[in-house]
């Protein structure tokens, strides 16, 4: 954690680093919240949706994302409840937090510079460079 922070007072955290250093981290954070967006969803169900999410990098193994959530609701950026799924066991339900909406608009702008970058790199290259 870097203990810096960006507009809104919001501390930069894995969104400066990505912006420095590029992913290295499999993209868990922004997957998370954004499969969070649209609705809550216990671990299982968020793990099971990371393919839908077209980052690059090895998809999350469950630990990584369990271990993750648990970091996340501990900046605030999501929330947990139990809820009693009827026949089995308890689940436990994620929610976004306000904290982590702003932090997913974060994630966005910091993914939109890495492309803006990166297209700024091919641009120079393609006319360097024939292909």
């Amino acid at each position: 954690m870097s203990g810096r922070e960006g507009k809104e007072g919001f501390e930069l955290i894995d969104h400066d680093a990505f912006r420095r250093e590029g992913p290295g981290k499999r993209f868990i954070e922004p997957r998370i919240l954004f499969l969070l967006f649209g609705k809550p969803a216990h671990g299982y169900e968020i793990v099971g949706r990371m393919e839908d999410i077209p980052l690059p990098g090895p998809l999350p193994d469950t630990g990584a994302v369990y271990r993750k959530l648990r970091q996340m609701e501990g900046k605030g950026l999501v929330t947990s409840r139990w809820e009693d799924g009827g026949p089995g066991p308890k689940r436990r339900i994620y929610s976004i937090t306000g904290k982590g909406k702003l932090s997913m608009v974060t994630w966005v702008e910091a993914i939109e510079q890495r492309v803006t970058l990166l297209n700024r790199f091919v641009s120079l290259c393609d006319k360097k460079v024939v292909r």
